[in-house]
């Protein structure tokens, strides 16, 4: 089951959930055609140019998009850097499925 992510027994299709955070950092960005352009190797900071305040909106569209409660003290720097890491950490917020 490739791109398929197993939390608490809900099923978590990955590719749709990266397509989404692609679609929400284009548009925190103003920059829609960086849909395309994002990769897993793509560093969200050093790459895109994301500033603080960007950043801050990009993780309470996440939390709206997703519809989970990130856990700022747990986010460390490193979280933010890319596709997966920033996948991982919007998965592991999801809720599990009753």
């Amino acid at each position: 089951m490739t791109g398929v992510h197993v939390s608490g027994g809900a099923r978590v299709d990955e590719g749709a959930v990266a397509l989404r955070i692609k679609e929400v950092l284009a548009g925190v960005l103003g920059a829609p055609e960086l849909v395309e352009r994002i990769t897993d190797a793509t560093n969200v900071v050093q790459d895109l140019g994301i500033n603080s305040i960007q950043m801050i909106n990009f993780l309470l569209a996440l939390e709206d998009a997703f519809d989970v409660e990130l856990e700022f003290e747990e986010l460390s720097f490193e979280q933010l850097e890319s596709l997966p890491e920033i996948r991982r950490f919007v998965v592991a917020a999801m809720p599990d499925s009753p």
